[in-house]
């Protein structure tokens, strides 16, 4: 088949592009945007332009594929349509992945999710499933499968959830976010219930016992929860390396090489997934034990001047927190922490979130919001920066001024937010 993705820099559909690739697909794309992702895909075998969109570009294909910054109505997709291939967007694009595969997997949730899909990828192929592994975090882990399994990461943000239809499905969490979508937390979590509810009598419904709402949603699925609650199905301890039981019986150990609360608690969702799928738990803990991290997950890119530099994907304030806490665990030492906030809409809905979060952290310094197509809205990164008296960087080249004035010999300098933060770790590390 010939494929053709516009938008293909996105994290999203270049996770479909290599699924389209490994499945032996003629793979190209075309975008404005010059990251490392496209120099990676042109290597796997994509033809890929940077020079803008061309109705050229659709000729003779037979599927075409756009992200979310695409309109549907471009010219582009109307002269693909014309010419008779299959447009489809991105959500309906993994939709039908999902909807042709016998044994489907989509893992969902506010916070956790890539993690939790590339955990319960990780186990299933190491337990022989060929599993097709779809993985939003323009890594290099996504994949096909042949073994008629796929385990994909789902996205709640715009409502295209819905169009998915696996058999089986996790849920980590059911947090606000998203507030140009969703009006508040009673949206979101009805969202989710509405998903599950729609599971069949023959899946799998597996849900975080942590969450104050997911373990009451009702669905035809069989039903299980995971978790550090007493009343968890599969409850881990606060220990490290952690200890899961199945129904008050111990089933192991399993020393996880991620620090964080959260990854555990993300490994234990996978492994209940996977122990309710048939995986012998000696394999859980193999695959987790050696799980190697997802991308931009506190994910170390090199030293500075004897400071170790890490980048992470947080931008939620609970993701924040979340990665705080990670780095207290995993480094007794001082750590600068350069957060850039990302969205304006996001900003202004949970200000006072960021503000608690954020307080009492020192050294911290604050950049400007990472946009991401919104319009200001009387919310910035200056804002924010008073509000918990950190030290305020207008662009990324002021935040990397900061970071070397700061950082010292055996200091961690960690980078959080979604946006493109981690060029300051690519220009501190060469």
């Amino acid at each position: 088949m010939k494929v053709h993705l516009v938008g293909i820099a996105g994290a999203g559909v270049s996770a479909l592009a290599r699924v389209y690739l490994t499945r032996g697909d003629a793979v190209s794309g075309c975008d404005i945007r010059e990251l490392p992702i496209v120099d990676e895909l042109k290597a796997e075998g994509a033809a890929i332009t940077t020079q803008g969109q061309s109705i050229e570009h659709v000729v003779g294909q037979d599927l075409v594929v756009y992200g979310g910054q695409t309109q549907p109505e471009h010219e582009e997709l109307a002269a693909a349509r014309q010419a008779g291939a299959v447009v489809r967007s991105r959500a309906e694009a993994l939709a039908d992945l999902i909807g042709s595969t016998p044994n489907s997997i989509a893992i969902a949730g506010s916070h956790g999710k890539t993690t939790t899909a590339f955990m319960a990828g990780h186990i299933l192929n190491l337990a022989g499933r060929d599993t097709t592994l779809y993985i939003g975090d323009h890594s290099t882990h996504s994949r096909y499968g042949r073994g008629g399994w796929i385990v994909a990461e789902v996205d709640e943000s715009d409502g295209t959830l819905l169009l998915h239809e696996p058999r089986h499905a996790l849920v980590t969490n059911a947090d606000f976010d998203h507030a140009t979508f969703f009006a508040d937390v009673e949206a979101v979590r009805a969202h989710f219930a509405e998903w599950l509810g729609r599971l069949p009598a023959d899946g799998l419904a597996v849900v975080c016992a942590d969450d104050p709402f997911l373990p009451s949603v009702r669905t035809a699925a069989r039903f299980v929860t995971y978790g550090f609650a007493e009343g968890a199905d599969y409850r881990l301890d606060e220990s490290r390396p952690f200890r899961l039981w199945h129904g008050g019986v111990e089933l192991g150990t399993v020393d996880l090489t991620q620090p964080g609360r959260h990854n555990r608690q993300d490994a234990a969702g996978a492994a209940a997934l996977c122990l309710e799928l048939g995986v012998p738990f000696a394999t859980v803990k193999q695959a987790l034990e050696s799980f190697p991290g997802a991308h931009r997950r506190l994910e170390f890119m090199g030293e500075f001047r004897g400071a170790r530099v890490y980048d992470d994907y947080g931008h939620h304030p609970t993701e924040i927190a979340a990665v705080l806490d990670a780095v207290r665990e995993g480094h007794d030492g001082r750590a600068v922490v350069v957060v850039q906030p990302a969205r304006y809409s996001r900003l202004k809905a949970l200000l006072p979130r960021y503000v608690e979060v954020l307080s009492g952290v020192e050294p911290l310094i604050v950049t400007e919001v990472y946009a991401s197509g919104e319009p200001p809205n009387g919310a910035s990164g200056e804002q924010l920066a008073e509000l918990v008296g950190a030290r305020y960087a207008p662009d990324l080249e002021a935040a990397r001024v900061a970071v070397e004035e700061i950082a010292q010999p055996g200091d961690w300098v960690v980078l959080v937010g979604l946006g493109d933060i981690w060029k300051v770790g690519r220009a501190l590390v060469g």
